[in-house]
């Protein structure tokens, strides 16, 4: 199985609920990635809040996730899709995840503007940050 994991969900501490979940995907052959964008705007998010990304990038070497690039195809796909400024970013992810035949694992709705409802699986937050 190939997954991309958003933005939604490593930037919020419930990681940590799902950590086991991808830790036996790994275990059992699935493939995890994050897009280009994702991986900006994660390094963005640790630069403007003077994070350190030590534990990130331990998370991306434990996991084995690739960093998908982003190609002229992508962007075009994206551009067909029409998306509303805001959601820019996610037309992109998804035009990348739809390249590589990926489900996305997120919190964020929005993904099935882009793509058919059995290549997102949209995860809940639990208050303490566990499934």
């Amino acid at each position: 199985m190939k997954v991309f994991l958003d933005t939604s969900l490593l930037s919020d501490a419930g990681l940590a609920g799902f950590a086991k979940e991808i830790a036996e995907g790994v275990e059992t052959g699935s493939t995890f990635y994050l897009s280009a964008i994702t991986h900006f705007q994660l390094q963005w998010g640790y630069s403007m809040a003077g994070m350190s990304k030590a534990k990130y990038e331990t998370f991306l070497s434990a996991t084995k996730v690739e960093v998908a690039p982003l190609t002229k195809t992508d962007s075009e796909q994206a551009a067909s899709m029409k998306p509303v400024e805001a959601d820019i970013p996610d037309a992109l992810i998804a035009a990348t995840a739809k390249r590589y035949d990926a489900t996305i694992w997120t919190y964020d709705k929005d993904f099935l503007k882009f793509l058919p409802k059995a290549r997102v699986r949209l995860l809940r937050r639990s208050p303490e940050g566990e499934r």
